[in-house]
């Protein structure tokens, strides 16, 4: 099934809920996008979405993303990091707390989520990697900024589940995610051709195939 056809199916199921909604993270407004199947008496797991410095929430929303992946039996969160799109104005100070702050607002410091993380939302996500690998049940970089911050052994010695995405068009921050994550002893990394930074707008159907996957063997359903 096309990429096209899978937004289609979700679209016309009637069991999902969307809602839009600001929580309040350590003093700052966030915004938060979330689309569930409630005729699912339960979840396959959660997969939380952040974004790249050109982008928001509403971009996982407008490709269709939330539906499908609640149409595929998993909690679907999106959030606008602080600075942008709808949340408040203004810059964390500590990225790391900030996460660790998200998730216990989400309910998502008991269930674990798979965290997906492109660009330049990486300054949020590996910190909490490398500081706080409990935090995750899965981690899907997307050429994520930064990834030259940490060590090899840093890499070689985290044992979290990681699925690397990276478009074959993106010769710099993409080439150095894939040499990185290909250390991690979970790790697994794929390159989409004819795609370029953010990969899953060029390629959607491979990308959440992968994504989907993944989630399948993380979370066991």
């Amino acid at each position: 099934m096309n990429w096209e056809a899978l937004k289609s199916a979700a679209k016309s199921n009637a069991g999902i809920t969307s809602t839009e909604v600001t929580v309040e993270v350590g003093g700052t407004k966030i915004f938060k996008r979330e689309a569930v199947d409630s005729k699912k008496k339960t979840s396959g797991g959660t997969i939380l979405f952040l974004h790249g410095q050109a982008f928001t929430s509403e971009n996982w929303c407008k490709l269709g993303t939330l539906n499908v992946t609640a149409h595929q039996g998993y909690k679907a969160i999106a959030i606008d990091l602080p600075d942008y799109g709808q949340s408040a104005k203004g810059k964390t100070s500590d990225s790391v707390q900030f996460m660790l702050d998200l998730l216990k607002v989400l309910g998502l410091d008991i269930d674990k989520p798979i965290i997906v993380s492109p660009s330049m939302s990486g300054g949020f996500a590996l910190p909490l990697l490398f500081q706080h690998p409990e935090a995750f049940k899965g981690y899907i970089p997307v050429a994520p900024v930064g990834v030259g911050k940490f060590n090899d052994d840093e890499y070689k010695n985290n044992k979290v589940f990681t699925c690397s995405i990276v478009g074959d068009k993106d010769p710099s921050l993409g080439a150095a995610a894939t040499a990185k994550f290909s250390q991690m002893p979970n790790g697994e990394t794929h390159t989409l051709e004819d795609a370029g930074h953010p990969c899953y707008l060029d390629q959607p159907q491979e990308f959440h195939k992968i994504m989907y996957a993944f989630a399948k063997k993380v979370f066991g359903a």
